[in-house]
């Protein structure tokens, strides 16, 4: 969000984290910030529109559908509409202009995948095209320009290393190269200016 960086949630061994801190590139410093408004969690899904963060989702045993919106400005979280009807334990999110997009299957199955578009202005949710056969757990999102990329991930025991576009002008899907460190889910991505970077994560092999 503008020139700072914001990192929260998540677990490690046992430990369950609900706590927000928000980073400055420009002195390499961290500060904290008010715990996520709802609560312990990971697998939490988030995007960055305009001046405020929005973060939700995830599990910590049990899943959630919850959303919530952060103002760095006052440095406070307002609960905001549910993402769609189900509860997701593993969603990945990007934004596209004034819009969110949430990526988010409510099983392992491919059936009951949901792609929802988030506006803020009107605090809504609305369901979209998604392609068939690419439901996925733990992916990665980001956003390059006025498209959005969603690639890698996990459904039953099927690890991805596709990367898929969507235009929100036409609501349509392309699919792009495959990424090349091969299949994976709980990897990290982000966009550098108008190129797309996916790296980390894990398969059972290690």
């Amino acid at each position: 969000i503008g020139s700072m960086g914001y990192l929260g949630t998540g677990f490690y061994n046992t430990a369950l984290y609900k706590d927000f801190w928000e980073y400055d590139p420009a002195d390499d410093s961290w500060i904290q910030k008010a715990d996520f408004g709802g609560g312990i969690r990971y697998n939490a899904a988030g995007f960055a529109i305009d001046s405020k963060g929005y973060l939700g989702t995830g599990t910590n045993g049990v899943n959630y559908k919850d959303f919530w919106e952060y103002d760095p400005a006052v440095n406070t979280w307002i609960k905001m509409a549910d993402a769609g009807e189900n509860e997701n334990g593993g969603a990945v999110g990007f934004s596209i202009g004034s819009k969110g997009y949430l990526v988010a299957s409510n099983s392992w199955a491919t059936k009951g995948t949901e792609f929802l578009e988030f506006d803020p202005a009107i605090n809504t949710w609305i369901l979209k095209d998604f392609l068939s056969g690419i439901g996925r757990k733990n992916a990665v999102g980001f956003s390059i320009g006025s498209k959005g990329y969603i690639g890698t991930g996990k459904n039953v025991e099927t690890y991805f290393k596709d990367l898929w576009e969507y235009d929100p002008l036409t609501n349509s899907w392309t699919q792009r190269a495959d990424f090349g460190g091969g299949d994976r889910e709980n990897a990290v991505g982000f966009n550098v200016g108008n190129n797309g970077y996916i790296g980390t994560g894990y398969t059972d092999d290690g």
